[in-house]
């Protein structure tokens, strides 16, 4: 900005010569001539000239170890290392811990159902090949893409490790989320993949709905899972959506044959929807569970992706009441058509049906709490606008009052008005002026006179924010809103004189504007 910055001030000074210095200041900024926080040290009073120098700063260096706090003498050509850290592949996974800031329990629940099984552990081996740089080839035979190989640097472990968004414990399951990170941004990039939930991160990109080209010889698959890219084996998915007690057949095959499957599961999750999940329950809806052990009739015992450490007990009764889903992951096809005997007749049509009745009843229940909530908005909004209102009652009094004096400054009820005009917001803003048309007029009356900018703005300009917010929450241009407000705010700020018919205007084209939105 430099020596321009003295020369644009004196330039909106001669503009504007009754012009409050806060209100210059603030006009620079809304045209983009300063930065914030540049006018909030104008306003504190450091000078235009200071703010013009030149702005030295000691370079200070990041890393000063214990012998350099000690004053030890250091080379001129110390550096920091830049070395990479050892990475730890032994081609086994142990206990892992998902990431706060991504969804892919998906991933870590199927590789630690995996690992429980000999035929899990042995898959897990086969696909991780370190190297001896301390970089690792993973091997994705189930890939629907031509290339099967992903290689996974030092760096990019490092910088995974940095990040927080990968899992923590262990090298080798970091590896399989950076691997199936790169297949996945592939295959979205070559239009043959594409994003389930936009919201949804999962190592920058979760699993994928595959089209129809990949998908035309696997009928339960309906998504890129990690079991299938280690095995190139579908596994089998089974909805529950009313329940596990009519999955009778398959939870007792899973618990007869432990060797043989390593199952995920998922929990009902139009309870925590609906708010129905007791706080206390140990598990939720949309997240992904490793199976570890069924005892059929009895209990279930789960694993968390958050803490594969640890276990959790469900008695049997809440398990096949909550369950919603159940992958399997299987040892060979032949078990895998095993499995899909025990479904019962006309799965894929009843789960469908299920599944839309559940939508159906989702968004009624959305639709009841949507009303609920707008009720008890705009009675919040009523109650609010009333109050207000009523504080202003004797507001024309006071304005007839005030002209009939010879004295007209007694403004006896103030601190009331100006307490009334601060509950104005951006919900009942639109109400209030309804309900009071000339409100912004009578506040100008009230405050008429030399000297009382400062007074009258009080007064009116929480209408001018209440109704910014209301804009912008509405989705009005921004330009339009900035335009608004800079209008109305220069008269505001005016020393000696406001128009408040340029307010008046301004405030019943905004109105206008929001009410046809």
């Amino acid at each position: 900005m430099g020596n321009d910055l003295t020369a644009s001030y004196n330039a909106y000074v001669q503009k504007y010569p009754l012009y409050s210095k806060e209100a210059i200041v603030d006009m620079m900024v809304e045209d983009g001539v300063i930065s914030p926080d540049i006018a909030k040290k104008v306003k504190s009073g450091i000078s235009l000239f200071l703010l013009q120098e030149p702005n030295f700063k000691s370079k200070v260096e990041e890393d000063f170890s214990c012998a350099q706090t000690l004053g030890a003498t250091f080379s001129k050509t110390t550096q920091k290392s830049t070395s990479v850290p050892p990475t730890n592949f032994n081609r086994t996974i142990e206990n892992t811990f998902q990431s706060d800031t991504q969804g892919d329990c998906w991933l870590l629940s199927d590789i630690n159902a995996m690992r429980l099984t000999p035929w899990g552990r042995q898959t897990i081996h086969d696909a991780l090949v370190p190297d001896d740089k301390g970089g690792i080839k993973v091997k994705l035979p189930g890939s629907p893409l031509p290339q099967k190989n992903f290689y996974i640097s030092p760096q990019e472990i490092a910088n995974a490790k940095a990040s927080g968004h990968y899992s923590t414990g262990d090298d080798d399951m970091i590896a399989l989320e950076l691997a199936t990170e790169k297949l996945s941004k592939q295959m979205v990039a070559k239009g043959i993949a594409r994003r389930v939930d936009d919201f949804d991160e999962v190592i920058g990109y979760p699993s994928y709905h595959t089209n129809i080209e990949i998908n035309k010889d696997k009928i339960d698959n309906k998504y890129l899972s990690i079991s299938y890219l280690l095995t190139g084996r579908e596994r089998v998915e089974v909805d529950f959506l009313e329940h596990g007690k009519k999955a009778g057949n398959i939870l007792k095959y899973i618990a007869q044959n432990p060797q043989k499957v390593a199952g995920v599961c998922t929990f009902n999750h139009f309870k925590d929807l609906f708010g129905a999940r007791d706080k206390n329950d140990p598990v939720h809806g949309n997240h992904a569970y490793a199976i570890k052990k069924i005892i059929y009739g009895k209990e279930a015992v789960v694993i968390d992706p958050y803490h594969s450490d640890k276990t959790i007990t469900i008695p049997w009764e809440k398990f096949v009441e909550d369950l919603e889903t159940v992958y399997i992951a299987t040892d060979s096809n032949d078990t895998h058509k095993k499995l899909k005997t025990l479904l019962p007749p006309n799965h894929d049509k009843i789960r469908q049906e299920q599944y839309e009745e559940k939508q159906e009843e989702l968004k009624q229940i959305e639709k009841e709490q949507l009303a609920r909530t707008t009720k008890l908005k705009n009675d919040k909004i009523d109650i609010e606008t009333q109050e207000i209102l009523s504080s202003l009652k004797t507001l024309k009094d006071d304005i007839k009052s005030n002209n009939e004096r010879i004295t007209p400054n007694i403004y006896l009820n103030y601190d009331a008005y100006k307490t009334a005009m601060t509950k104005v917001n951006k919900d009942n803003v639109i109400k209030v002026l309804e309900n009071y048309p000339n409100l912004i007029s009578d506040l100008d009356a009230y405050k008429s006179g030399w000297g009382r900018g400062n007074d009258k703005k009080e007064l009116i300009e929480p209408i001018i924010k209440a109704l910014v917010e209301r804009a912008t929450e509405t989705g009005i241009d921004a330009k339009k809103i900035k335009n608004f407000r800079k209008n109305c705010m220069k008269e505001l700020d005016a020393m000696f004189y406001t128009d408040i018919n340029v307010i008046n205007t301004e405030v019943k084209n905004m109105l206008k504007t929001i009410n046809n939105i």
